[in-house]
Parts: structure tokens; sequence; C-alpha cells
């Protein structure tokens, strides 16, 4: 339903502007392009244009207000519609985002990935079991699904206008559990602010996206940003990850450990090939043993299994139900026994 834009001022920590009325938001966005009739239009500081050289744009498309910072207040003041001015919008944006689609997380399971490698694999298994218990969405670096509706993914995590969106479409359709990869770059721009995950996990942590980070130490602490209070209720972190262990030492939230190789909460008590080609895992939990088997062949994938066992009992989804998902999970694009070429 609409929200007041005093109430999305509030939200945001600025200053209501004058003679509101009882104008109100049905949608937000940050792409001009994209603006539907009742949008508060978001226009952001960009690396080379400001957003609020198109809120004249945003206006004729239907926008009912402008939330910008000081430097856009005066080109979106000639526009004429209300002016929400904020120092930085960026840093607000999730949580006005999640205010005018009605706080859509409320009402979901989160479960969340980060880490360099394993993201995309470890987010399909865990969606793999959780469409068995109820509805469920994927979304990450290949594609968005709702259900059995599948939309190509345009970057690993959506922005947050976009992202809670989506959370809200979940929330109609009754979508009970949403497995999503968290990216260090939405993590450092706020995109997942707003959200609030069940349950994040931690796979590993390898050079990378130096060029956006700077340094290793900010893509560390990029990542670490999801395991806290304000964002996770509980986190599950491989130790086998020199970073793992780092980042287990350092978290003040709920904390479950994995490990393939050492001790851990959950670990291995051995693996095997079957007949079939599947790799078969014997897992130890605290006062639990299970045993499951994945299509997806190398010791990484050992490692995005019991990663994603772990997270799941979290939540206490059953051994069961965890097996038979994870006994057909398949990942769009990665390796997975072929049957023997037959002459």
């Amino acid at each position: 339903m609409p929200v007041g834009l005093a109430e999305l001022a509030r939200t945001a920590g600025g200053k209501p502007p004058a003679g509101l009325g009882d104008v109100a938001a049905t949608g937000i966005t940050l792409d001009s392009r994209s603006v539907v009739p009742g949008d508060l239009y978001a226009a952001l500081p960009g690396a080379v244009t400001h957003g609020a050289a198109f809120a004249a744009a945003a206006k004729a498309a239907g926008a009912v207000a402008v939330l910008t910072d000081p430097a856009g207040q005066e080109r979106a003041a000639a526009t004429g519609l209300p002016v929400l001015v904020v120092p930085k919008p960026r840093d607000v944006l999730g949580a006005v985002a999640a205010r005018v689609y009605g706080e859509p997380t409320s009402e979901l399971r989160l479960l969340g990935v980060t880490g360099t490698n394993g993201k995309t694999t470890t987010s399909y298994l865990l969606e793999a079991v959780l469409r068995r218990i109820g509805q469920a969405a994927l979304i990450g670096t290949i594609e968005t699904r709702i259900g059995d509706e599948v939309v190509k993914s345009v970057r690993t995590t959506p922005e947050a206008t976009d992202l809670q969106a989506l959370f809200a479409v979940m929330r109609e359709r009754a979508v009970a559990w949403c497995a999503m990869e968290v990216s260090s770059h939405a993590l450092a721009m706020g995109r997942v602010d707003g959200a609030r995950f069940a349950v994040a996990g931690f796979t590993n942590l390898t050079q990378d996206h130096l060029d956006f980070h700077g340094t290793f130490e900010d893509y560390f602490a990029a990542k670490a940003s999801l395991f806290t209070p304000e964002r996770c209720d509980l986190a599950v972190v491989n130790l086998d990850d020199e970073y793992g262990r780092r980042l287990a030492a350092q978290i003040v939230v709920p904390l479950v450990t994995v490990s393939t190789t050492g001790s851990a909460d959950w670990t291995l008590a051995g693996t095997h090939q079957s007949e079939h080609g599947t790799t078969v895992l014997d897992i130890e939990g605290p006062g639990e043993n299970l045993t499951v088997e994945i299509r997806l062949p190398g010791d990484f994938n050992v490692a995005n299994a019991l990663l994603a066992v772990a997270m799941l009992r979290q939540l206490d989804v059953p051994t069961e139900e965890i097996a038979a998902g994870l006994a057909t999970a398949a990942v769009p694009g990665r390796m997975r026994p072929s049957p023997a070429a037959t002459v």
C-alpha cells in the first residue's frame, strides 16, 4: 500500500519537505527509465552524471517525488516535485525501499551466501532443498527464480530498490524461503540494506575484485559486514579457509562452523564415489549424523554441500528433505557427471 513521503523522509533521516499533503509512493527506483506512476525516484550521484539530470524524465514517467543529495537538490526541485534531501542517499536506499514495500523480508526466511568462490553452487544446493518444503526463490549470478518463474540476472545481487521489489513479489506469491548470493559489491554499496538474513554462510576468500575494493583488507571487511547483528541472525562459516577462521574469531552473532578437514561443529566423516558417479558425504554434526549425495564432482563442491547442510539444519530443515534435495540439485554451467559414451 502507498507510503507517505513524510514517513519515508523520517526513514531516510531527512527533513520532510513542506507542502507534502497526501503525497505517497507505491514504488521506488534509481533508474529514470524504469519509473512507473507512483514511484519515488532516487537520483544518486554517478561516476559521470548525477541522477538528478534525469529527474524531469522521471516526473514525465509518473514519479511523485525525488530522493537525492544536496548536489542534486536544485535540479530535482526544478521539476516541481517534492524533494527528499539526505547527505548520502545510497546509504539509506535499502531502508527506504524496504519501507516502501512494507518490510517484505519480515515474512521471508533469507539464506545468504557470500565468499569469493562457491556462492552460486551453494545457493543452488540450498534452493533445491527449500523447494521441497515450500515455495522457494533464488537470487544469484546466473538467474533469479521465484517458484517456477525464471529471469536472467543482471548482477549477482540486485540494487536495493530492485531487491526489495523482488522480495515484495515473493511475499505476494507466498514464498517462504529465499536463497541468495551476496556479493562484496552489494555489501559495500548497501544493496542488501533493509534485508534481514535468517542465516548467512561464508565459503572462502581469495584475491579478487581489488579493482573495486582497493585492498584485500577492504574486500574482507565488505564480506564480514554481512555477519553482523544488523544483517543476520546466525552465521555459518567454513574454517578450512584462512579468512573463514579470522571471520569466526570476530563474529558476535551466534556462530556455527564447518570444516572438511579439521575440527568444527559440522565435519566430514568421509566421502566416496557411488557407482553412479555421484559423491557421497558422511557428515557429522552436533548430536547427529547424516549421509547425502551430490551430482557435482570435486572437493570444492564437497565443501559447498557441507556448508549448505549446516545452514539448512540451523533452520530445522529435516535431514531427509536435505538428502533428497541435494541428490537432485544441479547448477547451470557447473561440472556434473555424465554417462559414459557408448560406441
